[in-house]
C-alpha cells in the first residue's frame, strides 16, 4: 500500500493546525445564537405572515384602496350639487344674477337662522350672507362684503366654502369686466397678468405628493413592527416557557447571546422593511388590476429615491430591534411585554405621523429625533428632495441610538434577577 509523504513547510509561513477526521470547525457562539434563533422565528406562522406575506400584499393593496378612494372622492367633489343658502338674495338681484348657471351648486333663499340650523343638520353646505345695502352697493360700484357660513368641523362645508370663494372670484372678474366695457375700456384692464401653472415634463405630480405624505408612515412602521413577533418571543417567550437557562448555561457568553439574537432581531426587521419597498415598487412595474391609476398619474420612482428608501431603512430597523429586545429581555414574559410595547408603539407611531405634516425640506435638526428622522428622510426620497447631509445624519442618529439600546439589553442579560423573574 502506497503511502502520501505530507508536503514539507513552506519557510516563513505558519503552519495550519490539522482537523482530525470526523471534527468540524467550531463556529462563532453568536453565528450559532443567530442560527438558532433565525430558523426557531421562521418556524413561527404569525412570523411568516407578518414579515413576507404581509408587506408583499398589503402594500400594493393599501395603494389600490387609497387609490380608488381618492379618484372617487374627486370625481365625485366634480359632479356632485352642493345645496348652499343664500341670506338677503331676494334684497339683492344683481348679485344673483352674477351668481346665476354656477356650475355644481343650488342656491336656497333662507333666513340666517334657517341657514345655521341646515348647516348643523347637514341639508346645506354652506350659505352666504349678504348685506341688506348689496343692490345700492352694486350700483355705486363699491365692494359687496359678503360673509359665508361653514361648519368648521365638516369637511363637505368646508369645500363648499372653498368653491364659493373661487366662484365669487371668478364671477367678480366677469363683473368688473363688463363695468369697464359700459365704460368703454378693455376688459383687460380688470386682470393685468394671465397666470397658469406649467408643471415640468421631469418634476413630480400631485399623486406623487400623495404618496409622499403616507407612505413614509407606513414603510416605518413596517420596519419597526417587522421584528416585534420575533424580539417578543426570542427574550420573554423563552423566559416564560423555560428554556432561557438552557442557553445560559452554555459555552456562549452573556454578549454573544444577546448579541446573536439582537442580530436575529434586526435581520427579522430589514426582511420585512425591504418586503415593504418591494411590495411598493411591484404596481410600477406590473400592472395590476386597481392599480391603473398609478399609470395614468405618471407616478414615477427614480434610482436615487429606491437607494436612499432602502440604506434608510438599514438603521431604522437596527433602531427597532435595539428598542424592542430590550423591552422583551426586561419583561418577565411575554403578556408583560405587550402590555410595555404598546406606549412605545404609540410614540413610534406619532413619530411616523408629523411626517405628514411636515415639508420634505424641514430643518437638519429633525435628523436626531429618532424615527421621525427615518420618516422624513423617506419623504425626501419620495419627493425627490433628498439632503445628502440631513440623511447621513438621520443615518448617524439611528446607529446611535440603536447602540444605547443594545448597551441596554446587554447590561440587562448581565442581571440573573432580571433574565431569571418569569
Amino acid at each position: 500500500m502506497s503511502t502520501t509523504t505530507p508536503a514539507p513547510p513552506t519557510p516563513g509561513v505558519p503552519e495550519t493546525p490539522a482537523i482530525p477526521p470526523g471534527r468540524r470547525p467550531r463556529r462563532s457562539p453568536i453565528a450559532v445564537v443567530l442560527r438558532k434563533e433565525l430558523l426557531e422565528t421562521f418556524r413561527d406562522k404569525r412570523t411568516v405572515f407578518s414579515v413576507i406575506i404581509s408587506p408583499l400584499l398589503i402594500t400594493p393593496l393599501m395603494l389600490a384602496v387609497v387609490g380608488g378612494v381618492v379618484s372617487r372622492q374627486v370625481k365625485q367633489e366634480r359632479v356632485e350639487t352642493l345645496p348652499v343658502g343664500m341670506v338677503g338674495a331676494k334684497e339683492a338681484p344683481s348679485v344673483r344674477d352674477a351668481l346665476r348657471g354656477a356650475p355644481g351648486m343650488r342656491f336656497e333663499d333662507v333666513t340666517q337662522a334657517e341657514a345655521e340650523e341646515r348647516i348643523r343638520a347637514r341639508r346645506l353646505r354652506a350659505a352666504i350672507v349678504l348685506p341688506a345695502d348689496s343692490e345700492a352697493r352694486m350700483r355705486e360700484m363699491r365692494e359687496v362684503p359678503v360673509r359665508i357660513l361653514v361648519d368648521a368641523g365638516s369637511d363637505t362645508s368646508q369645500a363648499a366654502a372653498r368653491r364659493l370663494r373661487d366662484l365669487f372670484t371668478e364671477r367678480g372678474r366677469r363683473v368688473i369686466a363688463r363695468r369697464l366695457m359700459d365704460q368703454g375700456l378693455s376688459s383687460e384692464l380688470a386682470s393685468p397678468f394671465a397666470v397658469s401653472e406649467a408643471p415640468l415634463k421631469s418634476g413630480g405630480t400631485g399623486a406623487t405628493m400623495m404618496l409622499a405624505t403616507f407612505l413614509p408612515y407606513v414603510l416605518v412602521i413596517s420596519a419597526i413592527i417587522g421584528g416585534l413577533y420575533a424580539a417578543n418571543d426570542l427574550v420573554a417567550g423563552e423566559k416564560e416557557r423555560g428554556t432561557l437557562e438552557t442557553l445560559l448555561v452554555s459555552r456562549a457568553s452573556r454578549r454573544d447571546i444577546v448579541t446573536g439574537k439582537f442580530l436575529a432581531v434586526a435581520a427579522v426587521s430589514l426582511v420585512s422593511s425591504f418586503l415593504s419597498i418591494v411590495g411598493l415598487l411591484i404596481p410600477f412595474y406590473l400592472p395590476i388590476p386597481g392599480l391603473d391609476w398609478m399609470a395614468k398619474a405618471d407616478l414615477k420612482l427614480s434610482a436615487t429615491a429606491i437607494a436612499v428608501m432602502l440604506f434608510v431603512q438599514l438603521p431604522l430597523a437596527v433602531l427597532g430591534a435595539g428598542l424592542l429586545l430590550a423591552i422583551s429581555t426586561f419583561s418577565r414574559n411575554q403578556k408583560e411585554a405587550q402590555t410595555y410595547l404598546s406606549p412605545v408603539l404609540i410614540v413610534v407611531t406619532v413619530a411616523a405621523m408629523l411626517s405628514m405634516f411636515l415639508k420634505a425640506e424641514s430643518s437638519r435638526l429633525l435628523a436626531l429625533v429618532p424615527v421621525l428622522n427615518a420618516a422624513m428622510a423617506l419623504k425626501q426620497a419620495l419627493t425627490g428632495t433628498v439632503d445628502v447631509a440631513f440623511v447621513a445624519i438621520a443615518f448617524a442618529a439611528s446607529i446611535v441610538y440603536a447602540a444605547l439600546a443594545i448597551a441596554f439589553a446587554t447590561a440587562l442579560f448581565q442581571r440573573e434577577s432580571v433574565l431569571l423573574k418569569a
